[in-house]
């Protein structure tokens, strides 16, 4: 009876430092995600290091650091060449969202958009406050991501001496399995993200031209925003998509018809070779496991869980691949 009574406090324990731990885990759960920021903006300094690497023969370190100076001096060139007009437009884009809601209202009837949204925003100023409240929370999110490049730069560092005394908080009979699978995940992330990275520039670029040519006001505007939706798999293109169809409404029927034709195809475009292209060479995940993991990452963590649903899914699916189903290697990535 001693044993069985000991066996069972023992289970009773384990389960209570496993709800402990899910509690501050839940507690955390912003920083976790910065920390996870933090990662990414690593993965991204790596794989710059890694392109220059191959291009010219030089030290991993002075690659790195040329590396991220290349990327903030294209950031900066970037604002200096584009940023007087972005913001204009983004500007304009605000104050014509309103208006195109209403007459997408009118068109489609009050009482119909009131009965499918459930009076969540029926008039434009609703619309208005509803894109405030994004541009705020998105300046909000400025100070987090300077945390993240700040903490992605000491990880890219030295990445192993992070990644070994992690793993040395774990059991002994664990630590290989876990840093052969955190070397997987670590290319899969890097992977994917240049898969991703390669989507929305094509996305941006398509976008600009093609509302630029229909005659779509503020295109750069609607196309950057495009571009950044594209970031989000699956669901990202159909909201890239919205702003400028809302915004071709106001201009008449001909423009949104064009507008909504040019998305169509331009998804189909994108969704069937351009993403399998840019997604060969990266962990090839199911679509409905994605789609799933996009909502509980949203539902758990808000728009920044929504954000990084892409990676984080990456993240999830290659534990489960390489810790629980105990494959050494995974479709898309290896040693």
């Amino acid at each position: 009876m001693s044993g069985s009574h000991a066996l069972f406090a023992k289970r009773v324990l384990i389960a209570i430092a496993l709800l402990a731990g899910a509690l501050l885990v839940w507690e955390l759960r912003s920083v976790l995600l910065l920390l996870f920021a933090a990662v990414m903006a690593a993965v991204v300094l790596h794989a710059a290091a890694d392109g220059l690497c191959k291009l010219i023969p030089m030290p991993r370190g002075l690659a790195m650091l040329v590396g991220g100076l290349s990327i903030v001096a294209l950031l900066v060139g970037a604002g200096f060449l584009f940023g007087r007009e972005v913001s204009s437009q983004l500007t304009q884009l605000g104050e014509t969202l309103p208006e195109a809601w209403e007459t997408f209202v009118e068109w489609a009837g009050p009482e119909r958009v009131e009965s499918v949204l459930q009076d969540f925003a029926p008039d434009g100023a609703g619309v208005a406050s509803v894109v405030q409240a994004i541009f705020g929370a998105l300046s909000g999110a400025v100070s987090g991501l300077v945390i993240a490049l700040l903490g992605g730069i000491y990880l890219a560092i030295n990445p192993g001496l992070y990644r070994r005394g992690a793993i040395r908080l774990l059991p002994h009979a664990a630590q290989d399995r876990v840093d052969h699978a955190a070397k997987l995940t670590g290319k899969a992330l890097r992977n994917w993200l240049l898969a991703q990275l390669l989507s929305m520039a094509a996305t941006f670029v398509v976008v600009y031209i093609g509302l630029t040519l229909i005659g779509v006001p503020s295109a750069l505007a609607l196309a950057i925003l495009a571009g950044l939706f594209e970031f989000v798999p699956l669901v990202g293109p159909l909201l890239g998509a919205i702003p400028a169809v809302l915004i071709a409404m106001v201009s008449g029927f001909e423009t949104l018809a064009w507008t909504i034709a040019f998305f169509v195809v331009w998804q189909q475009i994108e969704g069937n070779a351009i993403a399998p292209l840019a997604m060969k060479y990266a962990v090839e995940i199911p679509p409905a496991t994605t789609l799933f993991c996009l909502f509980v990452f949203g539902a758990l963590f808000g728009l920044p869980g929504l954000l990084l649903g892409g990676p984080l899914t990456v993240l999830v699916w290659m534990a489960v691949k390489t810790l629980w189903l105990g494959e050494e290697e995974v479709e898309g990535v290896s040693e």
